[in-house]
C-alpha cells in the first residue's frame, strides 16, 4: 500500500468531521475532569483537615484537663497510644521547648527529642493551630497538624499529629479511573454518532463528487437522488441542474462542432489555423489536398516549410501583429497550380493588439486564371476573326466607290466577294449565338426518337455534291443495327454536317470518307473516317476548342469559322454522349462521338453510298 492511500483517507471530509468531534468531545472531558477532581480534592481534603482539626481539639481538651490534674506522663502516654490506635493518628506532645513529651504507638523513639516544624513553631510562639500536607518519599502524603495545649498560666505545650491522606487519594484515583472510563465511552459514542452525522454530510458530497468524475469522463445520464431539503439537498439539487445545462451545453457545443466539421471537411477551399507562432493547428481535407501532405506530417509544425515557395511569412506577421485581412496570390510548381490566400487573425477580444492566431484559407484559382487566358483569347479570336472580312468588305466598298463600280465585271466580282463574307460573318454570328445559348442552359432542344440511321444517309446525300466537286468519295456503313435515340435531330445532323464537312476540306483530291454507325453497349457509336492530312498529335486535344485550326491559313480559305467542332462537342455533351479525336495509323483521321441508346425498339441497319 502507498503512503498516498494511506494520506488520502486523512484528508477527507469524513475523518475531518469525525476528528473535530472527538477533539471538541475529549477537551471538554478534560476539562470537566480537571475542574470535578480539583473540586473533589478540595472537598475530601477540606472535609479530613477539619475532622483532623476537631478530633485534635477534642485530644487537646482532654490533655488540658489531664496535665492540669497533674497526670503522670505514663498515663498520658498511654492515653495517646490508645487514641492512635483507634483512630489510626501518629500523636506527639510536646513541651513549650518543641521536646516530645509523650507519644503514639510506633513513634517512641522520638521521646525526648525535639521537633522542628514550622507548625510546632507556629502553634507554640502564636497559640495558632496550624497544618501542612506533606509529600513522603515512596510513600502517601500526610496531613500535619499542630495545636496548641493551654493551661492556667498559658500555652504549656503542643499537640502534633500525622493523619495519612492514602484514603483521599486513592478516592481521587478511583474518580480519575472513573472519569477516564466516561471519556473513553463518551469518545466512542460519539465516534459513531459524528461518523453517522458525517456521513449525512459527505455521503451526497461523495455522490457529487463521484458525479463530477462521470460528467468529467463525458455521462451525463444518472442524476444525483436528493433525499434532504437541507443545504447539502439544495447543493445537489443545483449540481443536477448545472449537469443537466452543461449537457445540453456541450449537446449544442458537439453539434456546431459537428457542422463546422462538416462545412470544413466539404469545403471547396483549403481552410488552415495556425497559432500565435505561425504553426499549423488544423487544416481541412482541401487544405492537405492544395499542400499534398498528410495530416500527421504538418500539425505543429511552420506553415513557410509546408509551403516554401508561399510568400507567407511577412502577410503573416503583419496579421499576426494586429492588422486585418490580407490576401496573397502564389503559384505552386509541383503540381502547376495558382493560389489565392486569404489571411485573417483570430482575437477572442477586438481590443487585443497581437492577434492569438490567424485562419489561412487557400483558394485553388488554376481554373478561374485558366478561363481569364481563355476569354481573353476568345476576344482576341473573334475580334481577329471579324477583323479579315470586315477590312475585305470596306476595302472592295472603298475600290468600288472610288470608280470601280461603272466595271461590270469588277463590280460583280467585288460584290460577290462582299457577299461570301458577309455569309461568312453571319455564320460566325450565328455559331456564337449558339454556343452562348448552350452554355447559358438556354437552348431549346427539339428532342425526338430519332432514327440515326436514316439521318446519317440524308447528311451524306446532302454533302455528297460537295464531296464529289472536290474528287472525294463519301460512303456510309452500319456494322451493326443501330438503335433510335432521343435527340434533337436537327442538332445532330449539324454535328454530323460539321464533320463530313471538316473531313472534306481536309481530304485531298481522290481520298475516301467513310461514315460508320454501330452499337457500342449501351451507346451509338458514329465515326467519321478519311484519310486526309491528320492532325499533328500534340494538337489532338485542342481542336474542340473554339477559334482552334490546325491550318489556320487553310481554314479562312475554305469558308470555316473555327467554331464547328467547339458547337458539335456541346451538342453531343449536351445529349449526355462524348466526342473525340483520333488519328489512324495508316494517315488520316477519325472523328467519333457517342449517344447513349433510347429504350425504345431498335431501326433497322442500313446502308449507302454517296458521291
Amino acid at each position: 500500500m502507498s503512503p498516498m492511500s494511506l494520506v488520502r483517507p486523512l484528508r477527507s471530509l469524513r475523518f475531518r468531521v469525525v476528528l473535530i468531534f472527538f477533539l471538541m468531545i475529549l477537551l471538554a472531558m478534560q476539562l470537566i475532569g480537571w475542574y470535578l477532581e480539583r473540586s473533589l480534592e478540595d472537598y475530601y481534603l477540606g472535609n479530613y483537615t477539619r475532622n483532623a482539626e476537631r478530633q485534635a481539639r477534642l485530644l487537646t481538651s482532654f490533655l488540658e484537663r489531664y496535665l492540669a490534674e497533674g497526670a503522670p506522663e505514663e498515663h498520658i502516654a498511654e492515653y495517646l497510644r490508645d487514641y492512635g490506635r483507634e483512630s489510626g493518628l501518629d500523636l506527639l506532645l510536646l513541651d513549650t521547648e518543641a521536646q516530645v513529651m509523650a507519644s503514639s504507638a510506633g513513634m517512641e523513639e522520638l521521646v525526648g527529642r525535639r521537633i522542628v516544624l514550622p507548625e510546632i513553631d507556629s502553634a507554640l510562639s502564636e497559640g495558632d493551630a496550624s497544618q501542612q500536607i506533606r509529600q513522603r518519599p515512596d510513600r502517601d502524603p500526610v496531613l500535619s497538624l499542630a495545636m496548641p495545649v493551654t493551661g492556667a498560666e498559658g500555652i504549656v505545650g503542643a499537640l502534633y499529629l500525622n493523619a495519612s491522606l492514602s484514603g483521599v487519594y486513592q478516592t481521587l484515583h478511583d474518580v480519575r479511573t472513573i472519569l477516564l472510563g466516561a471519556t473513553l465511552l463518551a469518545l466512542a459514542i460519539t465516534g459513531m454518532a459524528a461518523f453517522a452525522l458525517a456521513e449525512t454530510v459527505t455521503g451526497p458530497v461523495g455522490a457529487i463528487t463521484h458525479r463530477a468524475a462521470e460528467m468529467a469522463a463525458g455521462d451525463f445520464s444518472q442524476p444525483i437522488e436528493v433525499t434532504t431539503d437541507d443545504e447539502v439537498g439544495r447543493l445537489a439539487s443545483m449540481f443536477n441542474y448545472m449537469a443537466e445545462r452543461l449537457r445540453d451545453t456541450l449537446s449544442q457545443i458537439g453539434e456546431e462542432k459537428r457542422r463546422l466539421e462538416v462545412v470544413l471537411t466539404n469545403m471547396a477551399d483549403g481552410v488552415v489555423a495556425l497559432d500565435a507562432g505561425g504553426r499549423i493547428m488544423l487544416a481541412n481535407p482541401r487544405a492537405l489536398q492544395l499542400m499534398q501532405a498528410q495530416s500527421d506530417e504538418i500539425m505543429e509544425k511552420p506553415i513557410a516549410a509546408i509551403l516554401p515557395q508561399a510568400p507567407l511569412e511577412s502577410p503573416i506577421e503583419e496579421v499576426l501583429a494586429g492588422g486585418e485581412q490580407v490576401t496573397v496570390r502564389f503559384q505552386m510548381s509541383a503540381p502547376h497550380r495558382v493560389v489565392r490566400a486569404h489571411l485573417a487573425p483570430i482575437r477572442s477580444d477586438e481590443s487585443e493588439g497581437r492577434a492569438r492566431g490567424l485562419v489561412l484559407v487557400l483558394q485553388d484559382i488554376t481554373e478561374q486564371e485558366e478561363e481569364e487566358a481563355r476569354r481573353k483569347e476568345f476576344v482576341a479570336n473573334v475580334s481577329h476573326e471579324l477583323k479579315t472580312p470586315l477590312t475585305t468588305i470596306k476595302s472592295y466598298v472603298e475600290t468600288l466607290i472610288g470608280g470601280a463600280v461603272d466595271d461590270v465585271e469588277v463590280r460583280d466580282r467585288f460584290l460577290g466577294v462582299v457577299l461570301d463574307e458577309s455569309d461568312r460573318m453571319s455564320r460566325m454570328v450565328r455559331d456564337l449565338l449558339d454556343l452562348s445559348l448552350i452554355d447559358s442552359g438556354r437552348m431549346e432542344w427539339q428532342r425526338e426518337m430519332v432514327d440515326l440511321s436514316k439521318l446519317i444517309d440524308d447528311a451524306c446525300g446532302k454533302l455528297a455534291p460537295r464531296a464529289g466537286s472536290k474528287g472525294v468519295s463519301l460512303g456510309y456503313r452500319a456494322n451493326s443495327a443501330v438503335p433510335r435515340v432521343h435527340a434533337d435531330r436537327d442538332r445532330i445532323e449539324q454535328v454530323l454536317v460539321n464533320l463530313i464537312t471538316n473531313a472534306v476540306d481536309y481530304t485531298p483530291e481522290g481520298g475516301q470518307i467513310r461514315v460508320i454507325a454501330g452499337r457500342d453497349g449501351d451507346r451509338v457509336k458514329v465515326s467519321v473516317v478519311d484519310d486526309g492530312l491528320g492532325i499533328p498529335s500534340e494538337e489532338l486535344d485542342r481542336i474542340f476548342e473554339r477559334f482552334y485550326r490546325v491550318d489556320k491559313a487553310r481554314a479562312r480559305t475554305s469558308g470555316g469559322t473555327g467554331l464547328g467542332l467547339a458547337i458539335a462537342r456541346e451538342i453531343v455533351e449536351s445529349h449526355g454522349g462524348e466526342i473525340r479525336a483520333n488519328n489512324r495509323e495508316s494517315g488520316g483521321t477519325v472523328m467519333t462521338f457517342f449517344l447513349p441508346i433510347d429504350a425504345s425498339p431498335e431501326a433497322p441497319s442500313g446502308e449507302g453510298v454517296a458521291g
